[in-house]
């Protein structure tokens, strides 16, 4: 499907400036009004029959191996969450060593159940509670399609328990095809975007990178040895029937939504050019939509050998301002935000939405109890401990994120990319960062729009 045809099939609800009160952001994705303290966490689930096959010492089968087909149905060519050190059968270092024990073998990588998870945010309740404040939310990054997940509801019931806000990411394929539905939840597509439209503390963080349905199809998939396509086919027919029965959900009221938010990550070369008409597209339907340069972790670290094929540094770098000082100028004319508020908040890493303030409120869990910094970056710096080994609270009292708050209040507001910036950072990134002058060339390129250019 072409551009012209999906603004054709779904209506505008914005025609001019959005509703009085209507944000780009999905709900407590950005912690509003935080304080120093633990707000949120970026979680794994991973389903408990397949950890308890990684976690037999005496059976070889890992994550790693059962991720295609099992975890996930995709093959994105910049998936940040593949990590081997997260999801092998054996624990691996930093510089992806195996790990020995005293007699010289590899340890065992234990992974978490879905009790072992949910006692992690129970500590980080406690912890919230401690701090004099509610514990807001959890994001699921992965591994793979929690849609995919036989204890789909068992999680979201745990949440809900708890008073939690869950908002998992997902390409929502599920949400589109029966067969697939059927095959993992029992039910069609469109009964289970029903039921999950149903449970009031679940948010869908839905991915869209293109329009063009062949380029989209590309970079969901990816290609082995022998040159053949793996991952799911097809996707983006699937994605128009996942958009058709989400739009047509109790997620949206009044063709507007707090609980649906579109990400087009990764911005790469490839849909550079479309992704101001993404952006408008899915602000002027009531949906909140966030897009982001790629990850420094998993696959996303290799992102920069592709590009570099196809434009240059410093022509991947103009692009990105452009797009970012265009999409500034445009939530300026629709009433999303004022200039006044846009140079007092300062430019987003997620161009145009509600700030990011994760490295500042939270942490990220792997599979596996590793905590990081956030999903942005997997190194030495922003791999802080594991959870199986010691508790959360010391973990988060001795981090950089609860510092990064402490330092300086307008981190709890917009802490940029702590990840991805170059500024400061002892990583070389390899392109996959914002270079050390990006924010001040943004700004200074929206003021320019907003002196007189007119946006399209």
């Amino acid at each position: 499907m072409t551009q012209e045809k999906y603004e054709t099939k779904f209506p505008v609800t914005f025609e001019g400036e959005v509703s009085n009160g209507w944000t780009n952001g999905v709900k407590n994705w950005h912690i509003r009004n935080a304080t120093p303290g633990l707000f949120t966490l970026d979680l794994e689930h991973i389903a408990n029959d397949l950890v308890e096959l990684h976690n037999d010492p005496g059976n070889e089968e890992s994550v790693e191996s059962m991720y295609y087909g099992k975890v996930c149905a995709h093959k994105c060519k910049s998936c940040f969450n593949e990590e081997r050190g997260v999801y092998s059968k054996e624990i691996y270092d930093l510089d992806k060593k195996a790990v020995l024990d005293d007699e010289g073998n590899a340890k065992l990588n234990r992974l978490m159940t879905l009790e072992d998870t949910v006692n992690v945010v129970d500590q980080a309740i406690e912890i919230a509670a401690e701090e004099g404040h509610d514990f807001k939310s959890v994001k699921f990054l992965g591994p793979g399609e929690l849609l995919m997940n036989p204890q789909l509801f068992d999680i979201i019931d745990a949440y809900k328990a708890r008073g939690v806000q869950l908002n998992i990411f997902t390409k929502g394929a599920l949400l589109g095809s029966d067969e697939l539905a059927q095959k993992y939840q029992g039910m069609n597509a469109k009964e289970l975007t029903d039921r999950l439209a149903s449970c009031d503390n679940v948010g869908l963080l839905m991915s869209f990178q293109s329009f063009d349905g062949e380029r989209q199809n590309d970079l969901v998939t990816s290609k082995d040895e022998n040159g053949e396509t793996v991952g799911l086919q097809g996707y983006s027919q699937i994605r128009e029937q996942t958009l058709e029965n989400m739009f047509g959900s109790e997620l949206y009221k009044n063709g507007m939504t707090n609980r649906v938010c579109m990400i087009n990550a990764p911005i790469v070369p490839e849909n550079v050019d479309e992704s101001f008409y993404i952006y408008k597209f899915f602000i002027e339907r009531g949906t909140p939509i966030v897009m982001t340069p790629s990850m420094v972790s998993g696959k996303g670290c290799g992102q920069y050998e592709r590009q570099k094929e196809i434009m240059t540094m410093e022509d991947w770098h103009e692009k990105l301002v452009g797009l970012y000082a265009k999409i500034y100028a445009f939530n300026v004319e629709k009433g999303i935000q004022t200039d006044e508020q846009i140079k007092e908040e300062g430019v987003a890493s997620y161009v145009g939405a509600e700030p990011c303030n994760q490295a500042s409120t939270g942490l990220y869990i792997r599979g596996n109890g590793i905590v990081q910094s956030c999903p942005g970056r997997f190194d030495s710096e922003t791999v802080y401990a594991n959870v199986q080994e010691t508790s959360l609270k010391d973990i988060w009292m001795n981090s950089s994120n609860k510092q990064r708050g402490i330092d300086d209040p307008q981190n709890l507001i917009n802490n940029k990319c702590p990840a991805k910036d170059e500024n400061g950072s002892t990583v070389k990134f390899e392109g996959c960062g914002f270079p050390q002058d990006f924010y001040d060339r943004v700004m200074k390129k929206y003021s320019d729009l907003m002196g007189g250019s007119e946006n399209e």
